[in-house]
């Protein structure tokens, strides 16, 4: 298990592990319907954009993407880091690559101190946020696949150890 900086062709692994894990942790969330429309195809060329300009970390297992995480400046509050999205297939969960990953992102962003990171309410990543001194600083509702969906947003400590 290896975690390093993605690249360019790296970009239909890292939206299938995108699509795949949104399906294995929304199902059930999110209408089936919604799920079962996410195109790889037009993953792939959103992370193909994404890649040309902002840093994403992948968990590698053999040969194989089975993890990746984003992060950068806040979209919301130019003085905190945000982590944009942080997947790792749940047959590769538990190894300690969800951990890895969100601590290199945590390393570019501790000259914030702080970073955000929006959650459905339901996702049990909840708890993975909170081990980490995750607070809930903000809920609302939001939409997908035509369903009303509790989101949190929690506000967590960056620091070097």
């Amino acid at each position: 298990m290896k975690i390093r900086e993605a690249r360019l062709e790296e970009a239909s692994a890292i939206a299938r592990v995108h699509i795949n894990a949104w399906r294995e942790t929304y199902q059930g969330i999110i209408p089936d319907s919604y799920l079962a429309q996410l195109s790889y195809e037009k993953r792939t060329k959103q992370w193909e954009q994404t890649l040309v300009d902002q840093r994403v970390y992948i968990a590698m297992s053999e040969e194989e993407v089975v993890g990746f995480a984003q992060g950068g400046p806040s979209r919301s509050d130019a003085r905190e880091g945000e982590l944009y999205a942080i997947y790792v297939l749940r047959r590769s969960q538990g190894l300690g690559l969800g951990k890895a990953l969100f601590q290199r992102i945590a390393s570019d962003l501790v000259e914030y101190g702080t970073m955000q990171v929006a959650v459905l309410q339901d996702n049990p990543a909840c708890r993975f946020y909170e081990r980490f001194g995750g607070q809930v600083i903000e809920e609302s509702m939001i939409e997908r696949g035509g369903v009303e969906i509790v989101q949190r947003v929690y506000r967590i400590p960056v620091q070097m150890d």
